[in-house]
């Protein structure tokens, strides 16, 4: 039943009905549930940063490390993504699919001013900041191939959700002529789905008539889909940290968010017997989120001793606006007695609405080495229940799906661990990260695992630096539901390998 319920959950990921359809607790988390980003420094660590300082992915993560700086950086990474996936079709039929991608993970200038050695002040330094860090990338695609029973099948699907509806020849009449909004308007206008009209009394055919549903006769179905995204979700921080003895560092950030997300969808039923008068069909479905967001952002560093850094972090909610447009169509053809070709498009949709991500907190301890090198260990902490939506008129259309956040997904501790090994003008650097499954009923493993390693070269005056990272996950998806929960259930192995170059001056 756990596993249902979670299906359940994923199933809006393709909900069609009404304007706000693409607005959900699927979309809530997409945007809730980040990467660690930053230079190749950084990310050859698995990101633990919070305690360290001084290189230019703190702006996003712990602003107290800029007071760590003892001079003006500039610095520039670009990195190649390739993604791939494995998905299963109730656990049988296998496909693989993999896309790349060129990005910039990260980019960033800092200015520092420090007093002299001479000066007896109990401010050392301050230093201010503006980067650009990569928070999601949205690159991917997966598709899958495999038989169903007819009873299985999408067509099986309208007729439930038309009859779940209440929905009758007089309305999904209404619905074609005034522009489709909903999936079984589509069925009903390319002929997947009808209405009857059976008298009440069978033996009487003088009887009242009623309505009743029915579905489009289909054999054995191949059905097989291709899902694919693409986009990105970037923040802009303008920062400030300063050095108090240089014992406590402190800072302060606002991050100015962007993010676009596409996603197209084509989804295909074939009949496999071709004595049939159902032969096919093809239903496509293409959304755009677009919109930007702003956070605070609050850290602490304190350095007891010179072997020990601890340093704490909190990010504000960041407070979206976003606008999606999407669009949905379906095509069917018929042979035998009926032979056919039907079209049919939904109403395109265009709607802006605003979107709340939870807090954030992070912890984080550095083990220093004198000269040799350190150690770094983060864990970050995330209510992702905590996620809403919220109206631009003001209204309580999201009350529900909100309550669907609330009551799908649950707080969850990212763990990041991660080292760094000097020898002369020479970095080694290797580390490992685990983030926790945001769903609180599951008997799928919803973890995010990273394993991470780097090189650098650190001189005077210019680094340059090489980070391999290598994340894994698990996610399912069916693409519609079925009353008796009998939909497909598509499990897919999620493997993505980035390569990231920084290269920085010192000025």
């Amino acid at each position: 039943m756990k596993t249902y319920k979670l299906l359940v959950t994923s199933l809006v990921f393709l909900s069609w009905v009404g304007k706000v359809s693409a607005q959900n607790e699927v979309d809530a988390l997409r945007y809730s549930r980040q990467d660690f980003g930053g230079s190749a420094r950084i990310q050859g660590m698995a990101g633990a940063q919070t305690a360290l300082g001084a290189d230019i992915s703190t702006l996003s993560t712990n602003p107290a490390g800029l007071g760590l700086y003892r001079r003006s950086e500039v610095s520039f990474t670009p990195g190649i993504s390739l993604s791939g996936t494995e998905s299963s079709l109730n656990g049988r039929s296998s496909s693989t699919d993999q896309r790349n991608i060129i990005n910039i993970p990260s980019l960033g200038i800092v200015f520092t001013k420090r007093k002299s050695d001479t000066d007896e002040s109990d401010w050392r330094s301050g230093a201010f900041g503006i980067g650009l860090t990569r928070l999601n990338n949205f690159q991917n695609r997966f598709s899958y191939s495999g038989p169903v029973n007819q009873t299985e099948s999408l067509v099986q699907s309208l007729g439930e959700t038309a009859i779940a509806n209440n929905r009758t020849e007089a309305n999904l009449d209404q619905e074609y002529d005034d522009g489709i909004y909903s999936l079984e308007g589509l069925g009903y206008a390319t002929y997947l789905i009808g209405v009857n009209k059976i008298p009440t009394e069978p033996n009487n055919p003088n009887s009242p008539l009623r309505e009743e549903i029915y579905v489009e006769s289909q054999g054995n179905v191949i059905q097989n889909e291709t899902v694919s995204s693409k986009g990105a979700q970037n923040q802009w921080d303008f920062a400030y940290g300063a050095s108090y003895r240089d014992k406590i560092y402190l800072g302060a950030s606002v991050g100015l968010t962007t993010l676009r997300y596409n996603q197209k969808r084509i989804y295909r039923e074939v009949d496999a017997d071709p004595q049939t008068d159902f032969q096919d069909l093809t239903l496509t479905d293409e959304f755009t989120t677009t919109g930007s967001g702003v956070n605070l952002k609050v850290g602490i560093i304190a350095r007891p001793i010179d072997a020990v850094r601890i340093g704490v972090s909190v990010q504000t909610p960041t407070f979206y606006t976003l606008r999606d447009q999407y669009t949905t169509s379906m095509s069917t053809t018929f042979g035998g007695t009926t032979p056919g070709n039907y079209d049919a498009q939904m109403t395109p949709g265009d709607y802006e609405y605003n979107l709340t991500t939870p807090l954030r907190a992070n912890g984080g301890v550095a083990f220093f080495a004198g000269k040799h090198g350190f150690l770094s260990a983060d864990v970050e902490y995330v209510n992702y229940g905590g996620a809403r939506f919220d109206s631009n008129d003001g209204g309580d259309s999201f009350s529900g799906k909100n309550d669907i956040i609330k009551n799908t997904y649950q707080s969850a501790l990212n763990f990041r661990v991660g080292g760094e090994y000097r020898y002369n003008i020479f970095r080694l650097r290797a580390g490992y990260a685990l983030y926790g499954d945001p769903y609180k009923s599951s008997d799928y493993d919803r973890d995010k695992r990273y394993i991470t390693a780097g090189v650098g070269i650190k001189q005077d005056n210019h680094f340059f630096d090489i980070a391999v990272v290598n994340a894994q996950y698990n996610s399912v998806y069916s693409p519609y539901s079925l009353v008796d929960n009998l939909q497909p259930v598509v499990t897919t192995k999620n493997t993505t390998n980035s390569v990231l170059f920084t290269l920085g001056f010192n000025f």
